[in-house]
């Protein structure tokens, strides 16, 4: 069992996760890869189900999103709602709903105006890293 977590320790880890999240989202913004990436373990243990109930390993996720990406002149990611649940000081949980719009290269728009992605977090050597990862969202609208 995790030790108690103060409040002002449950807030500092709550900012931790959230500017994980926001440097996640300026890298996808930014179609850099590297920077959305930034939050996920690349460790053997690092887990992914995608919107389409694929379970893969962090190379998997990350070669799949770069191929999406790479077909894309513009990324956004609108936050909805995010909500942190601090385990304990090493574990916390970031539930996380969004609005994605990718501007395809040819100038098509795909829109998905509602998905969502749970994020398992454990600090390791003083960063919040992705251990386990889930999003679940519909097929895009495309525009």
């Amino acid at each position: 069992m995790g030790s108690r977590v103060s409040e002002s320790e449950r807030k500092t880890i709550e900012a931790g996760i959230l500017a994980s999240l926001d440097r996640l989202i300026a890298g996808c913004e930014s179609l850099d890869m590297d920077a959305a990436f930034g939050p996920f373990s690349r460790s053997a243990e690092f887990r992914m189900i995608g919107a389409d109930g694929a379970l893969c390993d962090f190379a998997t996720f990350y070669r799949n999103n770069v191929s999406y990406l790479e077909t894309c002149s513009a990324f956004s990611l609108t936050t909805i709602a995010a909500d942190v649940l601090v385990v304990r000081s090493d574990l916390a949980v970031l539930s996380w709903t969004y609005e994605a719009v990718a501007t395809l290269a040819g100038g098509e728009r795909a829109v998905i105006e509602r998905a969502g992605a749970t994020f398992v977090f454990e600090k390791r050597g003083g960063d919040w890293v992705a251990v386990r990862y889930h999003e679940s969202s519909p097929p895009p609208a495309r525009l």
